[in-house]
C-alpha cells in the first residue's frame, strides 16, 4: 500500500542503529530489576499511536494505509513506522505479485515526510493515541527494534491476511499487557468481495480488475476479524475497544483521535466520462454491435469467421491469467468460475474451431463452450462477476449459438 522509497532505507539505519545501542543492552537484560525499572522510567516519554491513512489514487493505495506513530519527547525521536514498502524494480515484480509472492518490508521515517507526502497526496490522515502502560509500551518498542533488524523487516505480503494494516494491529494487540478485551463494533457478516468494493466504488476498471480475479471464496460471509485488512476498518475497531486489565480494571485503548490532514471527501460520484467508461457500458456495446452483426449473418448468410477468431482469441488469452491465478498463493482468487467464459480453452481448440467453421461445419467445442456459459449464468448464484463479464457470456453465447443453429444451414 505504499511504494518503497530508497532515501528512506538511510532514514531506516540510522534510526534504529541509535536506538539499539541504547536499548539493547537493556532488553538482554530485562530480567536484572535496575535495568528493567530504567527502561520503564524512558518509557514516561513514550507516546504510540495508529495512523490510518486515506485512499490514494493509485491502484495500489485505493483502500488506505497504516502506520505507527512512535515518539520520544526525551529523545527528540518522531517517525512513522509502517509495513506497505515495496518496490517495482524487485526482479520479476509483476509475475511475483501475480503469483502471490511479494516481498514487503518494514519502513520508518520522519514523520514530517510521512506528513509532507500525504499532503502532497491530499490524502487524509487521523491519529489515534494509545492509551497503554509503561509495560506495554517497552513491549512493543523491544519488538520494534526486534523488527527493524535485515534478517527480519521482509515479509510474504497476503493482501487479505498479512498486510500493512494487520501488521499494525498485531504489533500493537500481541503487546498488551491486558486479560482480554471487547468491542462493541458491530458486523454485518460481509464478504470480502463486499469490503472491497466499499473503496473502489468510484474506480470501476479497478474494480474490474479485482472482481475478475477474485474466486467464489471472496463472496463467502466472513467473521469481524477478517475486515482488519482494511486500515479504515481497524481505526473503527480500535475506536470501540475496551481493555479488561489483570486486575479486573477497564480502560479504552485510544485515548484521542483526530485528524492530522483533514481533506476528507464525502458524497463522491461518477462523473458523465466515468460512466460512459465503465466495463459495462463498454461490454454492453461491444454485445451490441456482436449482436447486430449477428443478425445481418442472417440476413446476408454470410460467413464471419474472422469475427468468431477475434472472440475466442481474446477470451483464450484472458483465461490464462485465470488459469494462472490457480496456482497462486492468494487467497480466494483459485476456484474462478469466470473461467467458465474466459475459458482457455478456447486457445486449445481454436484452429481447429475456425477450421471447421471456415467450411461451415459445426466443431464440438461450440457447444462445449456454449454449455460452459450456461453454468457460468447458474454460478452467479453463488458468486458475483465482474462487472461487464455477463455481457461477455451473452456476446460467445449468441456466437455459440449461431456456429451451432445458423451457420451450417447457410451452405
Amino acid at each position: 500500500m505504499k511504494r518503497l522509497k530508497s532515501t528512506f532505507k538511510i532514514v531506516l539505519a540510522a534510526f534504529w542503529v541509535i536506538f539499539s545501542v541504547q536499548q539493547k543492552a537493556e532488553a538482554k537484560s530485562w530480567d536484572d530489576a535496575h535495568l528493567r525499572d530504567s527502561l520503564l522510567q524512558q518509557m514516561d516519554a513514550v507516546d504510540i499511536s495508529l495512523l490510518t491513512c486515506g485512499p490514494g489514487t493509485e491502484v495500489w493505495s485505493l483502500y488506505g494505509h497504516t502506520a505507527i506513530r512512535y515518539q520520544n519527547h526525551d529523545k527528540k525521536t518522531d517517525v512513522a513506522v509502517n509495513y506497505g514498502a515495496f518496490s517495482f524494480e524487485q526482479d520479476y515484480f509483476v509475475p511475483r505479485f501475480v503469483f502471490g509472492l511479494t516481498d514487503y518490508c518494514m519502513d520508518v521515517m520522519p514523520m514530517r515526510v510521512f506528513m509532507r507526502e500525504y499532503e502532497h497526496e491530499g490524502r487524509w490522515v487521523v491519529q489515534q493515541d494509545l492509551n497503554l502502560t509503561r509495560e506495554e509500551k517497552a513491549a512493543i518498542t523491544l519488538a520494534l527494534e526486534q523488527n527493524s533488524l535485515p534478517e527480519n523487516r521482509d515479509y510474504r505480503y497476503n493482501f487479505f491476511y498479512d498486510n500493512c494494516t494487520t501488521r499494525a494491529k498485531d504489533m500493537i494487540i500481541y503487546h498488551l499487557n491486558i486479560s482480554d478485551y471487547k468491542s462493541d463494533n458491530q458486523w454485518n457478516n460481509e464478504s470480502y468481495r463486499t469490503m472491497v468494493h466499499q473503496w473502489n466504488e468510484h474506480h470501476r476498471w479497478s474494480r474490474f480488475g479485482n472482481d475478475l480475479l477474485l474466486g467464489i471464496k471472496s463472496d463467502f460471509k466472513t467473521d469481524k476479524e477478517a475486515s482488519f485488512f482494511l486500515p479504515d476498518s481497524l481505526r473503527k475497531h480500535f475506536n470501540s475497544i475496551v481493555l479488561i486489565n489483570n486486575d479486573g480494571t477497564t480502560r479504552k485503548l485510544v485515548s484521542k483521535e483526530f485528524y492530522l490532514i483533514d481533506n476528507h471527501k464525502t458524497g463522491e460520484t461518477l462523473t458523465i466520462e466515468q460512466f460512459l467508461l465503465t466495463p459495462v457500458t463498454m461490454f454492453g456495446f461491444l454485445f451490441v454491435i456482436v449482436l447486430l452483426i449477428s443478425l445481418l449473418q442472417l440476413y446476408t448468410k454470410g460467413n464471419y469467421w474472422l469475427l468468431d477468431l477475434f472472440l475466442l482469441l481474446s477470451s483464450g488469452v484472458a483465461g490464462l491469467i485465470l488459469l494462472a491465478m490457480v496456482f497462486s498463493q492468494h487467497p480466494t482468487v483459485s476456484i474462478n468460475l469466470q473461467i467458465l467464459v474466459l475459458n482457455p480453452l478456447s486457445l486449445v481448440f481454436l484452429y481447429s474451431t475456425m477450421k471447421a467453421e471456415r467450411k461451415r461445419l459445426v466443431h464440438v467445442y461450440w457447444k462445449v463452450l456454449f454449455c460452459c456459459i450456461i453454468l457460468f449464468f447458474i454460478g452467479s448464484f453463488w458468486q458475483t462477476y465482474a462487472e461487464g463479464i455477463s455481457f461477455v457470456a451473452l456476446i460467445l453465447l449468441v456466437r455459440s449459438w449461431m456456429a451451432v443453429r445458423v451457420i451450417p444451414k447457410n451452405k
